[in-house]
């Protein structure tokens, strides 16, 4: 998985990508830096992806981390 994920990565360079994706990907294989990182990109960007963030599972292990409560607020969903 962190091969698929790297070359989700590179292939951004390339091609867009939406960050949620790549973010989501992160968080399945337990690196939550770098998923949020992502997900802040998405929230800058906009992401169609990010209105559905509470009901995607690979997302459950970021729920007790501060910078999840925070980025719900900002978009202005509760958790």
């Amino acid at each position: 998985m962190k091969k698929v994920v790297a070359r989700e990565e590179e292939q951004t360079k390339q091609t867009y990508i939406d960050p949620g994706y790549i973010a989501a990907d992160y968080a399945a294989i337990g690196d939550k830096d770098r998923a949020f990182a992502w997900l802040e990109k998405a929230y800058a960007e906009k992401s169609s992806f990010l209105p559905n963030i509470k009901g995607v599972p690979d997302f459950d292990i970021l729920h007790s981390d501060p910078r999840y409560a925070d980025l719900l607020k900002r978009m202005g969903l509760s958790q």
